[in-house]
């Protein structure tokens, strides 16, 4: 929905929200550089995502409003996002992350019916043709402050959850041999994580 049909109440809830938790991501990140905003008016969503730019070779996207977002289930999103990829955002432009982050949000919300993490979405076209990695990995924030692990709005308390793009091979050793195989890949890997170019 776009913020002027919010009625007095909600947009100053959101902007309540808003303050929180970018001042959370701002003292770690330091300044947002762009924010895009993905609305459903239909559906009654309203979320807000950040760009912060380089910051020691890590540019991160990540949502403001997930969190008080319903599945089209009715059960609630309760948790934001973090996509962090290297400075050069694997051969893409700024625009092209946001509209893919955006779709992997709206596909999140519609169709996700369990919101245990570690989850793993599959290999999709809409994926950035320049990336090996096109399917997505859900889980718990990693290489952050522990202070952004949870987030605390009011009486609310939610994760902020890491978005990893990843390959199809690694998406099916995840679901066949656990999240923990997949750690264990990685550490002896010469690739980073966040790289989603790697082979």
């Amino acid at each position: 929905m776009k913020i002027e049909f919010f009625s007095q109440n909600e947009r100053f809830t959101f902007d309540v929200r808003r303050s929180i938790l970018l001042s959370a991501y701002m003292a770690q990140w330091g300044m947002p550089e762009y924010r895009v905003i993905l609305s459903k008016t239909e559906s009654n969503v309203y979320i807000e995502m950040y760009l912060f730019p380089d910051r020691g070779g890590v540019s991160r996207f990540v949502t403001i409003g997930m969190s008080n977002t319903c599945h089209k289930s009715g059960q609630p999103v309760a948790s934001e996002w973090m996509l962090a990829l290297p400075s050069d955002l694997g051969g893409e432009k700024q625009e092209r992350i946001f509209n893919y982050f955006a779709d992997l949000i709206a596909h999140h919300i519609e169709n996700a019916t369990d919101a245990s993490v570690p989850l793993v979405m599959s290999s999709s076209a809409l994926a950035p043709e320049n990336w090996n990695a096109k399917a997505l990995l859900i889980d718990e924030l990693r290489g952050e402050s522990d202070s952004l692990e949870e987030l605390t709005v009011g009486s609310e308390v939610f994760p902020l959850l890491w978005a990893v793009p990843i390959t199809e091979k690694e998406a099916a050793i995840i679901l066949e041999k656990g999240i923990e195989h997949f750690d264990e890949i990685f550490e002896k890997s010469d690739y980073s994580i966040i790289d989603p170019c790697r082979p």
